[in-house]
């Protein structure tokens, strides 16, 4: 039997034998991924109509329904699914006794949901909500992942991904500098994702403690995490501009593709596409001052002052003007192959296609081929990282409430 098709109990890596309860939608799952992925047990619970992200597009083409979502083929990989119907008093008694079976819950509910949750009761405590569960289980970790924390005059204001762009401080970096701010392109959903990795490092954390606590004769006790997704853009954001305003108190304008710290730094036109070029070392200066020397007959660019990159800044719009004269008489590849030979720091700035047929990528075998029941054969992202054991497991996204009957029967 292959990892992807090992239950949980049969998975290899650091952390099989831990339980996680995925209660969230995209803030959580890519954390809840990766725990999976290292061998944790991750019950995503669905509603009926199933997770939000199974009606994220862009869906299979000639698909529909809750397994057509390319987002799940991705997210969804390697934990099984439960749908509870949570109008039903036996779906929220086995709701209950599958958090109190978890080490690890993770939740994106609004903090005034998690407070006082009617459907978490208890018949002596009432609603008990994520203080009251934790207290109920002692051993569980509680992940609240939200807006703007669990606490604080902010704390019920209605966000998302793009409004926890904003509200941090990182949309008013990125952008040209008479235009308006700009977020990530489509629906990356950056912020939610440094979330759920922050979510996964605390959760990892908390069962360490736990278990320290265990092996020195203290009780397992867990703990509630509080994240929230403005103090995570905040935490991500030391070179938007942050520190350096806090020390001198003015806002930095946004410089758009390139930095103006020096020049070449940022991103260039090629015949076909961009590069990125940064040259702050006087070796690297010296290379790219050579090279279109020898591409243009330029002079100039060869006199000994520019190697200072103060030089270079306030004479930044010249120097990008000769730079470019050099890239866009090439293809990015050309380019990077040329610029690597002459030890520039420079690489292509790639498209998704370009890096499915990129050949690094291809000669470490990154790319993986996944089989599904209703997708068929398609191509997904690799690990993040490798490591001399096989802790990497793998499995193909779960269907709606696959596992419903098999999650709830170890309960029983």
């Amino acid at each position: 039997m292959s990892a992807a098709q090992q239950q949980p109990h049969q998975r290899r890596g650091p952390w099989t034998g831990v339980r996680v309860l995925d209660l969230t939608g995209l803030s959580g799952a890519y954390g809840t991924r990766v725990w999976a992925a290292l061998g944790a047990d991750v019950i995503c619970v669905e509603p009926p109509e199933g997770n939000p992200i199974r009606r994220m597009p862009p869906l299979a083409p000639g698909h529909s329904g809750p397994e057509a979502s390319l987002w799940w083929a991705y997210y969804g990989a390697t934990k099984r699914s439960v749908v509870l119907d949570l109008s039903s008093d036996d779906d929220i008694a086995a709701l209950v006794e599958l958090i109190g079976s978890a080490d690890v819950v993770l939740d994106d509910a609004p903090p005034a949901s998690q407070e006082t949750y009617p459907w978490l009761t208890d018949r002596a405590q009432g609603a008990l909500g994520v203080a009251g569960m934790v207290e109920k289980f002692p051993h569980l970790t509680w992940v609240s992942i939200t807006s703007f924390g669990m606490t604080g005059p902010r704390r019920d204001w209605r966000s998302s991904n793009l409004i926890g762009w904003a509200s941090c401080g990182l949309a008013s970096t990125v952008g040209f500098p008479h235009g308006p701010p700009l977020t990530p392109a489509g629906e990356i959903g950056v912020l939610m994702h440094g979330a759920s990795l922050h979510a996964l490092i605390g959760s990892m954390l908390s069962l360490r403690a736990r278990n320290q606590a265990v092996a020195a004769g203290a009780p397992a006790l867990g703990q509630t995490i509080d994240l929230s997704l403005q103090e995570v853009g905040l935490w991500l954001s030391p070179e938007t501009g942050v520190p350096i305003y806090l020390d001198d108190q003015v806002p930095r304008p946004r410089a758009g593709n390139r930095r103006p710290v020096t020049s070449p730094m940022g991103m260039y036109p090629a015949s076909d596409g961009y590069v990125a070029i940064i040259a702050i070392q006087p070796t690297h200066w010296n290379a790219v001052a050579q090279w279109v020397h020898e591409l243009t007959g330029n002079e100039g660019i060869l006199d000994e002052i520019f190697v200072d990159i103060v030089v270079r800044r306030e004479a930044l719009e010249a120097v990008d003007a000769w730079v470019e004269e050099l890239t866009t008489q090439f293809t990015k590849q050309e380019l990077f192959v040329e610029g690597q030979r002459r030890r520039i720091p420079i690489t292509p700035v790639n498209t998704v296609g370009d890096l499915r047929h990129d050949p690094h990528l291809e000669a470490v075998g990154w790319w993986r081929t996944e089989e599904h029941p209703v997708l068929g054969t398609y191509t997904v992202p690799g690990s993040p990282f490798t490591t001399d054991g096989d802790w990497w497991a793998w499995q193909r996204a779960p269907m709606l409430g696959e596992h419903t009957d098999e999650v709830r029967g170890e309960l029983t």
